[in-house]
């Protein structure tokens, strides 16, 4: 029985449908190989590019039988980014197109790619002191319940200090300061109808030249001490001109 062989070879075709490939060794006078099977690594695939150099153990019962163990670093096939503390896999091969990475001197994991996708059947976590979500164009969230337990909520509007808000349904918000409350009715006063605003303490409106209170039917006036109408007002002022 002829020993077992470990040889280098190169990929000459690629059988994508069953996980095979043919190597051709050139110091056997470009000789070709029938279909080895490739190591699986645990079920992951990813198929050698042909004209990759690759590692092939020829098995003991002939050199017909063997199986390619891997691809292999060389001149022409160098590795994108290199370190002695990364983990570097890449998933595409488009240089920097997409990959994971992990560094142990950052404690850093990274996944690029064009589009990500992450899909929790039952239920996603993201979890960590802080969290940090960077949408350059836009963010949508969609959801039947969305539940927020903070002890502070803060809005800025970035470079341009400006906040567009619009509401389009009905809102209720409760909050023991009316912080939330005081903040949505600033960006969006005008889009209200039948607005109510409550404060338990102090309400301040300042204008430039004119502040307007109109109303079509009775405009109330009340504090703790006093509650009249505009038109009680009006009546007792021209009983007292007359």
């Amino acid at each position: 029985m002829a020993d077992s062989e470990i040889r280098v070879g190169r990929i000459s075709s690629v059988n994508y449908e069953t996980g095979m490939a043919r190597v051709t060794y050139r110091d056997k006078d470009e000789t070709v190989t029938s279909e080895f099977p490739i190591i699986t690594n645990n079920d992951e695939y990813r198929m050698p590019q042909i004209g990759q150099d690759v590692l092939v153990a020829h098995l003991s019962n002939g050199s017909s039988r063997g199986a390619i163990i891997g691809t292999l670093w060389n001149q022409k096939y160098s590795p994108h980014e290199t370190g002695d503390k990364l983990y570097r896999k890449d998933l595409s091969r488009e240089k920097d197109a997409a990959y994971v990475r992990y560094s142990d001197e950052t404690g850093e994991y990274l996944i690029k790619t064009a589009n990500l996708h992450l899909n929790g059947v039952n239920k996603t976590i993201l979890d960590g002191p802080v969290l940090e979500i960077g949408a350059n164009i836009s963010m949508l969230m969609q959801s039947d319940v969305i539940q927020m337990d903070m002890g502070e909520f803060l809005v800025t509007g970035g470079e341009s200090n400006a906040v567009n808000a619009q509401i389009k349904t009905d809102v209720e918000i409760d909050q023991k300061e009316n912080v939330l409350k005081m903040m949505i009715l600033k960006a969006a006063l005008e889009l209200i109808e039948g607005l109510e605003v409550e404060a338990e303490e102090n309400i301040k409106i300042k204008a430039g030249d004119k502040v307007e209170i109109s109303s079509s039917g009775s405009l109330s006036l009340s504090d703790a001490t006093y509650q009249t109408t505009l038109t009680e007002i009006m009546e007792r002022l021209e009983a007292l001109e007359g």
